[in-house]
């Protein structure tokens, strides 16, 4: 496999396959990430680490992927549920392999958005917002600028005062979907506020024609009952592979 343009291999991004809306944000020019090829397969790396194998391939093209996330200098992190790719990958160690769940949101219209509680309030992710957003999934996981997320994604971020206390933002974007990523500020949390946010990003979702879905590990009871609050409807899972100790 060679690094091409990304554009020149959308035909192979399979959207009944894992998710489409990461691989299809570089295809289509939203967000940025690398792209190998053969004559017959792309893989596909998201700027956040998350990789896309497509087409027909072998033992050949999995060499080179286990190659690649075995000595890559930033996050690899292989999403798949063909069994055979599934069988290559098992029988090496020093891999973890992991299962992922995926939703779409279920509802014909977006949720109502309740009222804050006393105190808060709720803006648009701007600039300087953006600077205050402390944590693991913030705008800078999938974006590989400020200026990129602020031209190209968009957020909400609930506030008291000087402090972002929740968040929820584009993580990935396709000309059809929105990936949406929250966290909550540990010193905030039980109080609703994920659920608010994420409920103004899929009133965003809805304005712009992009459908809302959703991602999360098979083990983070968290975000799938609150996907499952806000209306999400799990529609697919599959394994990822990832080096042992990959952050």
């Amino acid at each position: 496999m060679y690094k091409a343009e990304s554009k020149d291999y959308i035909k192979y991004i399979d959207t009944n396959y894992c998710g489409a809306v990461y691989p299809l944000s570089i295809a289509e020019g939203f967000q940025q990430g690398d792209v190998y090829a053969d004559s017959r397969s792309a893989l596909f790396w998201h700027y956040s680490g998350f990789a896309f194998l497509y087409g027909e391939y072998g033992e050949d093209v999995l060499d080179f992927v286990y190659n690649l996330l075995a000595n890559a200098d930033r996050r690899f992190i292989l999403f798949m549920d063909d069994q055979s790719t599934e069988e290559y990958f098992r029988k090496n160690k020093n891999v973890t392999i992991e299962k992922r769940l995926f939703f779409e949101y279920g509802k014909d219209v977006p949720p109502a958005i309740p009222e804050l509680p006393d105190g808060f309030q709720i803006c648009e992710i701007n600039a300087e917002l953006l600077k205050k957003l402390n944590g693991n999934i913030t705008p800078y996981f999938s974006w590989d600028s400020a200026k990129s997320f602020l031209e190209k994604g968009k957020g909400y971020c609930i506030v008291k005062g000087n402090t972002a206390a929740a968040w929820a933002f584009s993580a990935a974007v396709s000309t059809k979907e929105i990936d949406i990523g929250i966290e909550t500020n540990s010193e905030y949390r039980r109080l609703g506020l994920a659920e608010i946010s994420a409920k103004k990003m899929i009133e965003y979702c809805f304005e712009h024609n992009k459908r809302p879905v959703w991602a999360c590990h098979q083990d983070n009871t968290a975000s799938r009952k609150l996907a499952e609050k806000l209306g999400f409807v799990q529609t697919a899972e599959c394994f990822t592979v990832k080096k042992n100790f990959c952050p």
